[in-house]
């Protein structure tokens, strides 16, 4: 059954460290298991080794078994390299990933060389079809759950592995027989249906939208109500309340909310965690705490409620709710991120200056420079020198699709650069200037994903805050901010048409209802925080009365 899963061949060529259970157990007492970049490297090379030999299947799937829990421990620190990093990722970013990748996709390779020994009836591996297709479907999960957190598009034919793993256990009629997962579950038991699953609710979960900390609360609830969910062959009884997720076995790809009908279509009826959604949400609102409602330790109220209710419209309504229709457009959208680089090009490329505040040393020398090249100052900084001096760049993306247009002015937008292309790195959650075509002026916009499509593209998706932003110098008032410096920040008009209140976006941290703080433009006026809008990475926009 090597065919089925495209393994290596195996031989007795090169024997790794070990070559049995036993052996195995001992190697590892002896490794450097605290120094996590060294013991992936370690791990990849035993288990690289271990796929290309021939052992018994009981052997192996003991060894298998071994190896996980130092897998595990050392992939979960070196994806701190990547997890949630601006892309492109830099070098050694883009390394931490590859290495994590790469051993993912052996440890699944040793559990299918398992899965094929079950398949093949081998001597000893009959009664260990649930563990070998559990394990080898949480070892492919595993790979997802990295490739979203990389920015990554899952490679051609992940699909199809994932879903010809569920299917031979589904074939085997082990597919909802559970067995003990300690590494990813403690106590609790898992079946491979819940595995597979899993897998499916997270690309459902929409995970290039969300945040590195989010992506991991969305992973582990997946993980938690797989197991409440059902599969059938044929749809379940439809209604408002609930739209099963559908997938075909044979496909390279995930799972939708369109129905399609053929051969190897499988429906997820989702009902199973409906319930349960909506009850945590009420208590969330009620002031119950996330831990103990079971939701994780490290979860933190808003944001654990908000992202809550987007998984309920995204687990069991049939995906989040576009508030725009969307359409295929051709052109170039300008985009620039960075609030500094933002506020430059919005003023007409003025750089940044603390109001009424002296000239700096590298002010008063350019100043001197320009009096003995020209005889006087010039009135504006060269700017292009001054936004390559700051590393400002403008560049030029191709527009995808468009959002539906109000007031001529996009809603968002989708865009792509080559990655061949010389360009910034972009994030989601990351404020950014766009202009969009046939569009005047700079607007601004929220980066609301981006990730690295099959065709080594860098894909974005921007929601473009409405109105003309006007460009600001802001600080706190009171006592603590009497020397505080200004930074840059934005106002925005209310946008009767699209129901948006006036606005000021200002550096991240900054939102606390009832602050006041100081607008300087041409004048200083000072406005009062009324509430928070949207917190990104960088930024935050919040509603004010003028005082």
């Amino acid at each position: 059954m090597t065919d089925t899963f495209n393994l290596p061949e195996t031989s007795t060529a090169q024997p790794p460290a070990f070559t049995t259970a036993a052996g195995c157990r001992t190697w590892l007492a002896e490794q450097p298991v605290t120094n996590a970049v060294q013991m992936q490297a370690i791990l990849l090379r035993q288990l690289n080794q271990l796929n290309r030999y021939a052992l018994p299947a009981t052997e192996r799937l003991a060894i298998m078994e071994l190896l996980r829990e130092p897998v595990h421990a050392s992939q979960d620190e070196n994806s701190r390299r990547f997890a949630g990093k601006p892309l492109p990722l830099g070098p050694t970013e883009q390394a931490a990933y590859d290495t994590c990748q790469s051993i993912w996709n052996a440890l699944a390779t040793g559990y299918q060389h398992c899965l094929a020994a079950c398949i093949d009836d081998e001597a000893g591996m009959k009664p260990q079809w649930p563990l070998v297709a559990q394990r080898t479907l949480a070892a492919l999960v595993s790979v997802l759950f990295d490739t979203y957190r990389g920015g990554r598009q899952p490679p051609a034919g992940y699909w199809k592995s994932l879903h010809r793993t569920y299917a031979a256990a589904e074939n085997a009629g082990v597919a909802r027989q559970e067995v003990a997962d300690n590494v990813r579950l403690g106590k609790n038991l898992a079946a491979p249906l819940a595995t597979w699953i899993e897998g499916l609710l997270l690309h459902a979960a929409s995970p290039y939208q969300l945040p590195p900390k989010q992506i991991g609360w969305a992973a582990r609830w997946a993980r938690r109500w797989a197991g409440k969910l059902s599969v059938s062959e044929t749809p379940p009884t439809l209604s408002a309340r609930t739209i099963p997720l559908c997938v075909d076995l044979d496909a390279d790809a995930p799972a939708g909310y369109r129905p399609i009908f053929v051969p190897g279509t499988r429906f997820v009826d989702t009902s199973g965690m409906r319930d349960s959604l909506k009850k945590r949400v009420v208590r969330l609102e009620r002031g119950d705490s996330p831990r103990d409602l079971q939701l994780g330790d490290d979860c933190t109220q808003p944001l654990c409620q908000e992202l809550l209710i987007q998984m309920y419209y995204r687990w069991c309504k049939g995906g989040a709710i576009r508030k725009h229709e969307r359409r295929a457009a051709d052109g170039n959208c300008v985009i620039i991120g960075g609030i500094e680089a933002i506020h430059y090009y919005v003023s007409g490329r003025k750089a940044f200056q603390q109001p009424g505040g002296s000239l700096s040393d590298t002010q008063i020398r350019r100043q001197r420079d320009e009096i003995a090249t020209f005889g006087r100052v010039m009135e504006t900084p060269q700017a292009d020198d001054y936004s390559q001096q700051h590393g400002f760049q403008v560049e030029q993306w191709e527009v995808m699709e468009e959002w539906r247009m109000l007031d001529q002015s996009a809603t968002g937008v989708r865009i792509q650069r080559p990655l061949a292309s010389a360009g910034s790195r972009f994030g989601g959650g990351q404020l950014v200037a766009v202009r969009p075509k046939d569009v005047r002026s700079l607007l601004l916009g929220t980066l609301r994903w981006a990730m690295i499509d099959g065709k080594d593209a860098l894909q974005a998706g921007v929601q473009i805050i409405a109105g003309q932003p006007q460009p600001v110098a802001v600080r706190g008032t009171g006592l603590s901010a009497v020397r505080e410096k200004y930074s840059p920040g934005f106002l925005l008009p209310a946008v009767a048409a699209l129901h948006e209140p006036e606005s000021i976006v200002f550096p991240v941290g900054w939102f606390k209802r009832e602050r006041v703080l100081e607008i300087y433009s041409g004048k200083s006026t000072q406005l009062r925080l009324t509430g928070l809008i949207e917190r990104g990475n960088d930024f935050e926009r919040a509603t004010y009365d003028r005082i």
